[in-house]
C-alpha cells in the first residue's frame, strides 16, 4: 500500500469509499469482509455503510429493509393484558403514528404512553395492572 499510496488516496479522500474500486489486484483478491477491514483502517466513520453492503451481498437486501408499521395489525394483536411495546433504534420515533391512530379511533384520551427509562418500569407495571 505504501508503494502505491497515490492509488489508495482516492479511497481515503472519497465521500463514499465503499463504492470505490480497490487499487490494482486488490479489487479481485479481497472479498467483501476484507474490504470491511480496509474501511476500518482508512475510514472507520464509513464502516456502517460498508456493513450494509456486506449484508446485502451475503444474505440479501431484505435484511436491510425497514418493515412498515401497520398500526391496525399491531393494535389487533394487543388487548388490555398485552400492551404495545416499541423497541426502537436510533432515529426511530413512532409517537406521531401512534397518536394519529389513537385520534382516528377516538382512543386518544385513553392512550397511556411512557418511555421506559430509569425508574419507569414501575410506572409501566402499574399501567398494565390497571388494565386488568
Amino acid at each position: 500500500m505504501s508503494k502505491n499510496w497515490g492509488l489508495w488516496q482516492k479511497i481515503v479522500s472519497s465521500d463514499d469509499p465503499n463504492k470505490e474500486k480497490l487499487p490494482g489486484s486488490y479489487q479481485d483478491r479481497l472479498d467483501s469482509f476484507d474490504r470491511l477491514v480496509v474501511m476500518k483502517i482508512f475510514r472507520p466513520e464509513k464502516l456502517m455503510f460498508g456493513f450494509s453492503n456486506y449484508v446485502e451481498e451475503k444474505i440479501g437486501h431484505f435484511y436491510l429493509e425497514i418493515p412498515t408499521i401497520v398500526m391496525e395489525e399491531i393494535y389487533g394483536n394487543s388487548d388490555v393484558k398485552t400492551p404495545i411495546i416499541f423497541v426502537l433504534s436510533a432515529g426511530a420515533d413512532p409517537t406521531s403514528l401512534v397518536y394519529n391512530f389513537a385520534k382516528e379511533r377516538d382512543y386518544f384520551n385513553n392512550l397511556q404512553s411512557i418511555s421506559l427509562g430509569q425508574g419507569q418500569g414501575v410506572v409501566a407495571e402499574k399501567l398494565i395492572n390497571e388494565g386488568r
